[in-house]
């Protein structure tokens, strides 16, 4: 379970470090205190604070480098082109919320596919480092998320919607 932070329209997330395969991301805990995180089913890919995004992409990129780039899709700038391959090994990605909660994400919690011949990382950078970070619904849709309202908390279990 994750701590609800007080707010009257979102529910709150504690969130404070992304791991890529397996390896927690040098991110200075601030990028995400100070603006704080929510989650959100009504936006699509997770929005990041720009260090939080930065640090993301780059070992992510570093995790395919055996796979050919392809042009970025709207707010979308990491994507790949998987024309002719069979299989294709993703790095695992993981979020790291308050109490030690880590949230492993599944295929379409990593890569959204704009179009049917290339896929592309599902997460954004903000425009600028004090807006909120987002937890979005491709990030959501193989978990099942529990809110408790009253009891001002969040859960994440894996199997959710298949």
């Amino acid at each position: 379970m994750s701590t609800v932070q007080d707010s009257t329209t979102f529910y709150g997330l504690d969130m404070i470090g992304i791991s890529v395969g397996g390896r927690k991301l040098e991110i200075p805990p601030a990028v995400f205190s100070t603006p704080g995180a929510i989650i959100d089913s009504g936006t699509v890919v997770s929005r990041l604070p720009p260090k939080a995004y930065a640090a993301l992409r780059s070992a992510f990129v570093a995790g395919m480098s055996q796979y050919p780039t392809a042009a970025g899709f709207l707010i979308l700038d990491t994507c790949f082109d998987f024309t002719g391959y069979e299989r294709v090994t993703l790095p695992r990605v993981s979020f790291t919320f308050s109490g030690g909660v880590v949230v492993d994400l599944g295929l379409p919690g990593i890569l959204y596919s704009p179009t049917t011949s290339y896929y592309c990382l599902a997460f954004a950078g903000n425009d600028d480092d004090g807006k909120a970070a987002i937890f979005g619904n491709l990030q959501q849709q193989t978990l099942e998320v529990v809110f408790d309202g009253a009891g001002g908390r969040v859960g994440f279990a894996p199997n959710g919607c298949q």
